[in-house]
């Protein structure tokens, strides 16, 4: 067994803290395989440059645990501006061709999105696997995503958060999208905890009902 990285970085220690939610530095140096005090050191560091806060979490008897989540302004370190030219020309087609015009073409967007997913899922695969396969895909586009098995995608950024902020009509048709993939009904959910979020595309009936 390797021995454990005396180091790592402050934006591993972010991304870890972000993609899993509030951690203990323990969990944190578990997790980057890292030493305790390297992953410390950083937190504190976060702590103090305003992008991480602490609590006491009590879980139990026994002395209560000191974990580590985003502010809002690490939760905005996070946040991608691509969209930013994407959203103009849809605000441009609006005004040129009527109010419809930009969910015309955000619905062919999702339309093509939700092809793609589907031409790299193994046909004939169930729905568990549809599942977990959806969910490595959305992994990598950079959604923090992980399979709820047989329930739920739980996605801990969105880089499309600005898209779905400006036009609110994304979150019915990104329903619809994965619904096209997974061949069942969805709900997304969008979840606040404190300055982070989840998005969570909850099945309608878990794999073990049906």
């Amino acid at each position: 067994m390797n021995p454990p990285k005396t180091t790592c970085r402050q934006d591993e220690v972010l991304r870890t803290i972000k993609g899993a939610g509030p951690l203990h530095v323990r969990d944190v140096a578990a997790r980057l395989e890292c030493s305790y005090m390297g992953a410390k050191e950083h937190c504190l560091a976060l702590e103090a440059r305003g992008l991480l806060s602490s609590r006491n979490v009590h879980r139990g008897k026994g002395r209560p645990l000191l974990v580590y989540s985003l502010t809002r302004r690490g939760q905005a370190w996070f946040e991608d501006d691509d969209n930013a030219a994407a959203i103009a020309l849809l605000k441009h087609a609006q005004n040129l061709f009527g109010a419809a015009t930009a969910g015309k073409l955000l619905f062919l967007y999702f339309q093509e999105r939700g092809e793609k997913y589907r031409s790299q899922i193994p046909a004939g695969a169930g729905l568990a696997e549809k599942l977990e396969a959806f969910a490595k895909l959305r992994d990598a586009e950079g959604c923090m995503a992980e399979c709820d098995p047989g329930t739920a995608v739980v996605e801990r950024h969105s880089p499309w958060r600005a898209l779905h902020k400006t036009f609110p009509e994304c979150d019915g048709l990104e329903e619809g999208m994965v619904r096209q993939v997974l061949g069942v009904p969805v709900r997304r959910k969008f979840v606040e905890i404190g300055a982070q979020y989840e998005v969570r595309l909850e099945l309608h009936t878990p794999v073990s009902q049906r």
